[in-house]
């Protein structure tokens, strides 16, 4: 059973509201909190087999060991623009001012053939939108993808469905365009 859910997210205001959202779809779940991957080193090794982790706008590198340990998997809510799915833009590329995001949530596996998406968004930004807003936008677009999967992750599913089954091109409703 489902008893924990493992928040590693980028800054420490970003922990209660979503531990707040999790607990509305499951009054059992305790929580504990991560900011790197080196914290999630200090959690009891007991807690984990009935834990999942849920990692939002953070791009720590989880070992293996850990992700092992896991009962009930681990997932990630990231933004990246369209231009470079499922890589961070390159770091030379600044100039580049991308228009189209995709936010992302996906199963973090050791494996990289059994990584699926589970819940997918788009946004486009405005032409002449400073980047301040750009940010807001996007991050603002992952945390509805978040409040609308947050049924799910608070479940006791040990497995979210991919919004693409193997062989089939259509999409389920967690999979939006803007």
């Amino acid at each position: 059973m489902l008893k924990t859910i493992i928040l590693l997210t980028d800054t420490v205001q970003q922990q209660q509201p979503l531990a707040n959202l999790l607990r509305e779809h499951n009054r059992e779940l305790a929580f504990c909190s991560a900011l790197r991957a080196s914290d999630l080193a200090a959690i009891d090794p007991d807690v984990l087999s009935e834990a999942r982790l849920v990692s939002f706008a953070n791009d720590a590198a989880i070992s293996e060991k850990f992700l092992l340990q896991l009962g009930y998997g681990a997932y990630r809510f990231y933004a990246t623009p369209a231009q470079y799915p499922g890589l961070p833009p390159a770091p030379d590329e600044s100039d580049d001012d991308p228009r189209c995001f995709s936010v992302i949530a996906q199963s973090m596996t050791i494996w990289p053939d059994f990584k699926k998406v589970v819940g997918l968004e788009t946004v486009t930004i405005p032409e002449g939108t400073i980047a301040a807003e750009r940010e807001r936008l996007v991050f603002s677009r992952l945390a509805h993808l978040f409040w609308r999967m947050s049924d799910m992750i608070a479940g006791g599913a040990a497995d979210l469905p991919g919004i693409i089954d193997s062989g089939d091109s259509r999409q389920s409703s967690f999979a939006t365009m803007n």
